[in-house]
């Protein structure tokens, strides 16, 4: 092989190797954590992405102080745990409401995982819009 043809060999592993490195395209999902202004810190990327300047799932922003409420129809037999004073209630937290009553609520209290963000959160972030914009998906806990 002369000298001329290993050179140009050289160069095209050379410039293959790059269109490879930059053909690649960036991970779609990554690792960040919520810092204690609500800034959004990626594992990949050094400088913090200031509140609302993200996007995060509506479940993530349910209001940990407020339970959800809904309204029961059609009442009859149904279970919770004690509730006050329901002179139907029999210690097994079934007990029935008369149709005269008409509706009432029940508060739906969020278990500990389904709490909103807070600082310290570990998150997984999805980078949508050709990677320009990051949108907080969820929470990640250990498994």
């Amino acid at each position: 092989m002369s000298q001329s043809n290993k050179g140009v060999n050289k160069l095209a592993r050379v410039l293959l190797s790059r269109m490879k490195q930059t053909g690649s395209k960036p991970d779609i999902l990554e690792l960040g954590t919520i810092k204690s202004d609500y800034s959004l810190l990626t594992d990949r990327f050094p400088i913090a992405i200031p509140k609302g300047e993200y996007l995060v799932c509506r479940s993530l922003t349910l209001n940990a102080e407020q339970p959800l409420t809904i309204t029961a129809e059609n009442q009859g037999q149904h279970p919770h745990g004690p509730s006050g004073g329901h002179s139907q209630y029999s210690g097994d937290g079934v007990h029935s409401h008369p149709d005269t009553e008409g509706q009432h609520i029940h508060d739906v209290v969020l278990p500990d995982l389904m709490k909103p963000l807070k600082p310290g959160d570990r998150v997984l972030v999805a980078w949508v819009n050709d990677g320009t914009d990051p949108v907080v998906i969820d929470i990640v806990v250990p498994g």
